[in-house]
């Protein structure tokens, strides 16, 4: 809260620089009505979603909640972290992404820490899938509502959502095994981290899109895509493995691009 409120006051102090930012006050008061405006579907959300924690506290389903996830996990983080995954996105599909994330820190992130994730970790965690839950079959809100403007399948652009967005269920999983990349650690190894994991989303792109310097056929996507995930995880050993088998698939798609007749090559 404290820091919305020092970006407003600075927002208004720096707007005041320029002759077409300044603010009048029928500016700033317009800017008070069209704010209040748009905060009132958050604030339905949140009154909605208070209401849910409440009888979540309540009732103790919260604990009950936490403790039926670690059982069921038998103290895993992994199989911990997959439950959870399948529990936002299910709650996700129905509810705004505010209210998800409310219902979710109360229910889910509790048991995530209590099995040893760091706050930050969990709480991203579980808002991750919160806000990828609607570009997720069967239901994907925001996918159906692309469809309806770009006047396509509702089915297919919410599969092609889920594809294209397919990094956004890995990363967070990364999140947890790599601290570093939410910027916990040595600033060298954060700094190798960020430039690896960028370095593997790009490779997973080229996986889910199947085409590097040509075609990529099955195999070599299943392999482009390993590869990316190797990258993204924080290790100097999964690194070493990564870079050097994705040299060898860009050495192989370089000798057939050279091979192909260039009246057949295909353009991206």
């Amino acid at each position: 809260m404290k820091s919305v409120f020092y970006s407003i006051i600075v927002l208004i102090i720096v707007a005041q620089f320029r002759a077409d930012t300044r603010m009048s006050l029928d500016t700033f008061l317009k800017g008070l009505q069209d704010g209040i405006q748009s905060a009132v579907p958050v604030a339905v959300s949140c009154a909605a979603a208070g209401i849910i924690v409440g009888i979540v506290n309540l009732t103790g389903l919260g604990v009950k909640f936490s403790s039926s996830l670690i059982s069921l996990s038998n103290g895993s983080i992994p199989i911990a972290l997959f439950l959870t995954m399948v529990a936002s996105i299910i709650l996700g599909c129905g509810l705004p992404t505010t209210a998800v994330y409310i219902i979710l820190a109360s229910l889910a992130a509790p048991a995530l820490i209590q099995m040893g994730v760091s706050p930050l970790a969990a709480h991203l965690f579980v808002f991750y899938f919160g806000c990828i839950s609607t570009i997720t079959p069967p239901v994907a809100l925001t996918s159906y509502a692309a469809a309806g403007i770009g006047d396509a399948n509702p089915s297919k652009t919410g599969v092609k959502a889920f594809t294209f967005g397919i990094v956004a269920y890995i990363v967070p999983f990364m999140f947890v095994f790599s601290p570093a990349l939410l910027l916990r650690g040595e600033p060298l190894l954060i700094i190798t981290s960020l430039i690896s994991a960028t370095v593997g989303i790009i490779i997973l792109s080229t996986s889910v899109a199947g085409y590097l310097l040509t075609d990529l056929n099955m195999p070599l996507r299943i392999l482009a895509f390993l590869v990316g995930v190797s990258l993204i995880h924080v290790s100097w050993v999964t690194d070493m493995i990564g870079i050097i088998v994705f040299g060898l698939i860009f050495v192989f798609q370089l000798v057939k691009r050279n091979k192909m007749d260039p009246t057949k090559h295909k353009a991206v």
